[in-house]
């Protein structure tokens, strides 16, 4: 009669164990935390009065991005983010047009890890500069670069395949002060007012998972 109590009392702590470690198992299916890498490509679209003739014949363009994430806790996480973006100059009389974001901030994601999906939104401030070359100016082609710092605000979703891989999109706009404006190398007095709006799609490895 011992015996049995004894083999009963193991049966049950062996289902007991292989419950807990299936329930472990199903319960986290993301995570946020930690150290993430992740590549993007995009979409850009962009306007501004001063650039009209720029905004009306490249207005859109295509870029790729690279981001670096850290997750404090599954809900706060420090991201840096840099965006090259070459705009399309069929209907401009230019070599090239492009754009370039570098961008740091804090994404604020939502949901809990016992699912796949996983929305955020993010707050930063990001360095643009636009570029454009050999662009007709009047009666000349000049060089002409336009720079500033633009607040960032954005927000999407990350869907977790399988940890530590997810899939992510997302949309942001880019505003601020007015750019400084140079043409061929010299400042030309001018502020222009620029605004950015993006949206991406890619992936993301979470290295604490590896």
């Amino acid at each position: 009669m011992q015996f049995l109590r004894r083999i009963l009392l193991l049966s049950t702590l062996v289902l007991l164990g292989s419950a807990t470690l299936f329930a472990q198992t199903i319960r986290q299916r993301s995570t946020t935390e930690g150290l993430s890498l992740g590549l993007q490509g995009h979409m850009l679209g962009w306007s501004s009065t001063y650039f009209q003739f720029l905004d009306e014949n490249s207005g859109n363009g295509a870029g790729i991005g690279a981001r670096l994430g850290y997750g404090l806790t599954q809900r706060f996480e420090l991201f840096a983010e840099y965006d090259y973006t070459s705009m399309n100059v069929k209907n401009l009389d230019a070599e090239s047009f492009r754009f370039s974001h570098v961008t740091g901030g804090l994404r604020f994601n939502f949901s809990a890890t016992t699912h796949r999906v996983r929305p955020f939104a993010e707050l930063g401030y990001a360095l643009r500069t636009g570029q454009v070359n050999q662009v007709i100016n009047g009666a000349s082609y000049d060089n002409i670069i336009f720079k500033k710092g633009a607040f960032h605000v954005g927000g999407g979703l990350n869907y977790f395949v399988s940890l530590p891989v997810a899939l992510t999109l997302s949309g942001a706009f880019q505003t601020g002060p007015k750019s400084t404006v140079t043409v061929n190398g010299f400042d030309s007095g001018d502020k222009a007012d620029i605004g950015t709006f993006r949206i991406s799609a890619g992936v993301i490895l979470y290295l604490s998972e590896l």
